[in-house]
């Protein structure tokens, strides 16, 4: 994918052990992570999580945990 003067921001990064992984911070129930997912695709992590006002779901490439779990992150 070639983006020019495009910018793609993820709100987070955390280390776990050797692994970075990206969490994006959603307020609403919007839901779209057009930056994490360039994010994914550039980087390919392994954990990639979004924290929002919506319930636990595991997709294929993303893990959503509600603003009341994220403590549970890691």
């Amino acid at each position: 994918m070639v983006c020019f003067n495009a910018t793609a921001e993820v709100d987070f990064v955390i280390q776990h052990q050797n692994e970075i992984i990206p969490i994006e911070v959603k307020a609403e129930e919007n839901l779209k992570s057009k930056s994490l997912k360039v994010y994914v695709d550039k980087f390919k992590p392994e954990t990639t999580y979004r924290t929002s006002m919506s319930k636990f779901r595991k997709d294929d490439w993303l893990t959503n945990v509600p603003i009341y779990g994220i403590s549970t992150i890691v």
